[in-house]
């Protein structure tokens, strides 16, 4: 079996005997372990997932689970300020019950009561009344009252009420007759709840009321009321619910609303239920008794036209009469507020908006979709933290989403993928990646020696995971233009090239004692200071970073010039000084002995900053201080690096303290640096000028200058000295 290693210098060939048992399986495991990983193949997997577990989200459980956690987000998130304030509840309670039992009356009340009551509410111009009460029997005769007479009075205020709406509900009795006259003009694919007989108000009755409307629920498991049918059906003909027919308009035209697939409107509730919750209650005795004395010229308890533009809903509240019902903030509340929650709802166009299907399905999609992404691009410290996240974020949507749109989405659904998703995608990881590394680790053992291979022999004890802390100094390196010299020859051909300048360049870190840490691709990240620790790591550091560009400078005067000539020609260096931790970082199989922290980081973002300057060599303020009397240096900036907020001094190292060269013309560079930092940008611009004219322009001065004239004509609003790279 050949297997190719591949390393920053090209491909290694390594061969291995089949023998070993790594043949099919660890050819398989490369292939699954390289594959899933891309986002085509983690978007299938995410699909995948996500159709089983979508229909497994639909079981009653996590239904009635899902319900609750709905509920919870209506405690957490009561708006009583929405429900409407024209909406009043008058309540046959257990003082009307007592007030009846006064006149000698009880339950069910005379129909000559509810007549009265009508008559009153219509001359106080009440938008509608509607009676949460089945009138599906003629009244009974009560000693001296005709039973006839009464049924005729409340016949005739309902005829004379501009909006009288009478209840029905599923049961035996006369529907044919009654409901003549009130189904809707529908098509019979509507959704509705299919009703076997149908209790409904008597044919005097039925007759004189604008609309009738059904009253019957669907069945719901744990008592909680949710939401209702919009419709009913029965011998194929569709009537509306009490609230529906209560909010049609005078032309018979419905009114906006949304259904689920069952035809059932979810209620959008407003807070708590009764005398103390969202909307007005008053004692049906206490209505009554305004509505006699109003009859008999006497004085109401109500002001005039208080019912005016009013829904007045009529109902029974007290406990012996058996109409209560739980909303998600009450249990055991009257059965007419649901009605009353629902007229609120479809008169101010408020609604709980319940995602569909199809979108409940995409949702739950992108997030197992996003868990797999993090798991497997993210670095394997984040991936908790940013799994964490990403449930953070679904909770926190959730809530957003009811408590500012009304929108209700199927939170344990989605939490449930997150889990799911995540234990999915990391056994999939310790199956397919863990095996294939725990495979490749066994085999790659026997033939790769260990990093420090002396220190190592000599003291086996370092060998362990950990570091230490070190003040040291770091240096990187990067070559410029290497991107458009690379694409213009094959591989081979540059593994050839950067062999033969990492030859001469590291030689250069070694003779100056320093560690070669790694290259990276066409540069190298060099530490001195570490292992072993050294008071004069920055002298040395830089020593090396003048000794490889007083080199290079030797190279410039040849005739021809190779490539890797060019290359040291063409190299940029950044060095900075700072505590760091050193020391063997990995697993207990494989570890590599390097340094990190945030002076690596500046490093080597300082090696990048020579494209903006033109230069080849800058160190840091911290650098510096180690060094300040050994070599000549010139400030050249203030500025921001990218990635970190804290602004840095940066220095051009130019040459040894003790070099015959004459480098006065730095001072003509620091006056224009501190004109530029005063603000005095048209004098630094000069200052900068200067030093740009032929035949050696200094490009330091170039880009400087090219600054000011950008500031000139873009003039900062504050303006502290300190310049803010947005690139590395």
């Amino acid at each position: 079996m050949n297997v190719h290693i591949k390393l920053k210098s090209g491909y290694i060939p390594a061969k291995f005997p089949n023998h070993l048992g790594f043949g099919t399986n660890m050819r398989f495991g490369q292939q699954f372990s390289s594959n899933y990983k891309r986002l085509w193949s983690l978007a299938l997997l995410a699909l995948l997932l996500c159709i089983p577990f979508f229909m497994i989200s639909r079981l009653s459980l996590l239904r009635e689970i899902e319900a609750r956690s709905q509920d919870l987000r209506f405690k957490l998130s009561p708006h009583p300020q929405m429900a409407d304030s024209s909406i009043v509840l008058v309540a046959i309670d257990q003082g009307s019950l007592k007030y009846a039992a006064q006149l000698k009356h009880g339950w069910p009340f005379p129909r000559i009561f509810y007549a009265v009551l009508t008559e009153y509410l219509t001359d106080q111009k009440a938008k509608a009344v509607v009676f949460d009460i089945l009138f599906d029997e003629p009244d009974f005769f009560r000693g001296e009252e005709d039973p006839g007479f009464s049924d005729d009075e409340f016949a005739a205020a309902l005829s004379n009420c501009p909006n009288a709406i009478l209840a029905f509900a599923e049961g035996a009795g006369n529907a044919e007759v009654a409901l003549q006259g009130h189904e809707l003009n529908l098509s019979a694919s509507v959704p509705a709840l299919s009703l076997i007989g149908v209790q409904a108000p008597i044919g005097k009755f039925s007759q004189a009321a604008t609309r009738l409307g059904g009253v019957s629920l669907s069945g719901y498991s744990d008592s909680i009321l949710r939401s209702l049918p919009a419709f009913y059906r029965y011998e194929g003909k569709l009537y509306p619910n009490l609230g529906v027919a209560a909010c049609m308009r005078k032309d018979g035209s419905l009114p906006g609303f949304q259904m689920n697939s069952k035809g059932e409107i979810s209620l959008l509730w407003y807070g708590k239920a009764g005398v103390e919750g969202v909307f007005k209650y008053l004692p049906f005795s206490a209505v009554l008794y305004s509505a006699a004395q109003s009859r008999s010229g006497g004085k109401s308890l109500f002001p005039k036209d208080y019912f005016s533009g009013k829904t007045v809903l009529i109902g029974a509240t007290a406990a012996g009469l058996m109409d209560l019902k739980s909303s998600p903030y009450t249990w055991g509340m009257p059965g007419m507020e649901a009605w009353a929650t629902l007229i609120s709802n479809l008169s101010q166009g408020h609604s709980l908006n319940v995602p569909s299907l199809p979108v409940q399905f995409l949702l739950i999609y992108l997030v197992i979709l996003l868990v797999f992404i993090m798991v497997v691009k993210s670095n394997a410290g984040y991936g908790p933290i940013l799994g964490f996240l990403i449930l953070g974020l679904i909770l926190i949507s959730a809530w957003y989403c009811f408590k500012v749109h009304f929108i209700m989405l199927d939170t344990v659904s989605l939490v449930l993928s997150w889990v799911l998703a995540w234990l999915f995608i990391l056994s999939l990881g310790y199956w397919s990646e863990g095996k294939h590394k725990r495979e490749l680790r066994l085999v790659f053992s026997r033939y790769l020696h260990p990093d420090l291979v002396d220190r190592i022999t000599a003291n086996p004890t370092l060998v362990q995971m950990g570091g230490e802390e070190l003040n040291a100094t770091v240096l990187f390196t990067d070559i410029y233009d290497f991107t458009k010299f690379s694409e213009k020859h094959q591989p081979p051909e540059l593994v050839k090239f950067l062999n033969e300048y990492f030859s001469s360049f590291t030689n250069t870190i070694l003779d100056n004692h320093g560690m070669l840490d790694k290259y990276t691709g066409d540069g190298l990240m060099a530490v001195f200071g570490a292992p072993l620790a050294r008071e004069d790591h920055a002298l040395c550091a830089c020593k090396a970073a003048l000794a490889h560009r007083k080199m290079s400078l030797q190279l410039a005067s040849k005739e021809q010039l190779s490539p890797s000539d060019c290359f040291h020609l063409g190299t940029r260096i950044g060095i900075n000084s700072g505590f760091l931790v050193a020391g063997n970082i990995g697993s207990q199989r494989r570890m590599e002995y390097t340094c990190i922290g945030d002076p690596v980081n500046l490093a080597s973002r300082l090696e990048g900053v020579n494209k903006f300057f033109g230069t080849h060599i800058i160190i840091s303020e911290s650098t510096l201080k180690f060094v300040e009397t050994l070599f000549i240096t010139r400030e050249l900036d203030y500025l921001k690096v990218k990635g970190k907020d804290t602004p840095t001094r940066i220095y051009e190292l130019l040459d040894d303290a003790d070099s015959s060269t004459d480098y006065s013309w730095t001072k003509q560079y620091a006056l224009g640096l501190q004109h530029y930092r005063e603000g005095s940008f048209q004098k630094a611009a000069e200052s900068f000028e200067y030093l740009c004219r032929d035949p050696d322009p200094d490009k330091p001065s170039k880009a400087m200058r090219e600054r000011c004239l950008y500031l000139i004509q873009h003039p900062p609003e504050t303006w502290e000295g300190i310049w803010t790279l947005d690139s590395k």
